[in-house]
């Protein structure tokens, strides 16, 4: 699995949401401390972040690269300022390769999208199947060959299928469309998204079965004020703002940086119990680089 974050708050630099913390995302790339899958994030990173005043779209840096060895990310944080952050640094999933097509976040117009989790065995059925949900206007726009990406072309798929739609209500469609492919194909899903316009932010925390990728939030960090800040481990252990996110919920950010939480309905509870992970879900996949 991965590790993402998201900062929404007043104008920082990029420096003061990725390298200053504590537990920052050099840190959860190389020894992450709550990951349940894989023992390290080596497979390649992404950040983008928005300034409406010059542009609707954000600037996207992504690359197969570890975090750790990519000095660009580094020599440009501290001359950078943005109020809308996204942060994700990925272990591959098992049979996904590492390319930079692969990296998160992804990124259509304005529409910004990263992944957190696992769609198991995606390729012995469930790619097919969504392949043939995406429209034809998005379909041409898959480069890579992850279930991550697949999964934001079926969401802007929803986008354009029902434009009146709000971003929350899509994100509820999305997942009800997952979840009938994850019964169709037996597959685990392990889901915690970042979708963002630049505009409007959405996180969520979501499992089909027992176990769940981690995920903390705090509005309250004297370390970002005036900020929401959601991240799969918390920025800094000593601070006590952080608190642990919902499973099977979202959040949803306004531009005043105003919150609340919703459910996503989960119909794999069964007598008020999720199923257990399959062998294949839980299989350590070796990193691809260690020095």
């Amino acid at each position: 699995m991965c590790r993402l974050g998201i900062y929404r708050g007043k104008p920082i630099t990029l420096k003061r949401f990725i390298f200053e913390p504590p537990h920052n995302f050099v840190e959860q790339a190389r020894t992450p401390r709550e990951m349940i899958i894989t023992p390290i994030n080596v497979d390649g990173y992404g950040l983008a972040w928005y300034n409406l005043d010059i542009h609707p779209e954000p600037a996207v840096m992504k690359s197969e690269k570890p975090f750790w060895h990519d000095i660009n990310a580094a020599s440009i944080s501290s001359k950078i300022i943005s109020n809308n952050i996204f942060m994700h640094i990925r272990a591959a999933s098992p049979g996904l390769p590492v390319h930079q097509a692969n990296a998160h976040p992804f990124q259509f117009k304005e529409q910004i999208f990263m992944h957190n989790g696992i769609v198991s065995d995606f390729k012995k059925g469930f790619m097919r199947s969504i392949r043939q949900m995406i429209s034809d206007t998005y379909y041409p726009h898959l480069q890579g060959t992850t279930d991550s990406e697949h999964i934001f072309n079926l969401y802007l798929t929803i986008r354009e299928e029902e434009p009146r739609l709000t971003m929350r209500e899509a994100v509820l469609e999305l997942f009800e469309r997952l979840n009938h492919l994850g019964k169709k194909h037996d597959s685990d899903l392990i889901l915690n998204f970042g979708f963002t316009d630049g505009e409007t932010t959405i996180a969520t925390c979501y499992t089909n079965i027992d176990k769940s990728a981690t995920l903390y939030y705090t509005a309250t960090s004297p370390f970002f004020p005036d900020a929401v800040v959601v991240a799969s481990e918390p920025l800094d252990y000593r601070d006590s703002s952080w608190q642990k996110f919902p499973i099977n919920h979202l959040i949803e950010i306004n531009a005043a940086h105003q919150f609340d939480f919703a459910p996503i309905p989960n119909p794999f509870f069964k007598e008020g119990a999720l199923p257990a992970a399959k062998p294949v879900t839980l299989k350590i996949t070796m990193p691809t680089e260690t020095d």
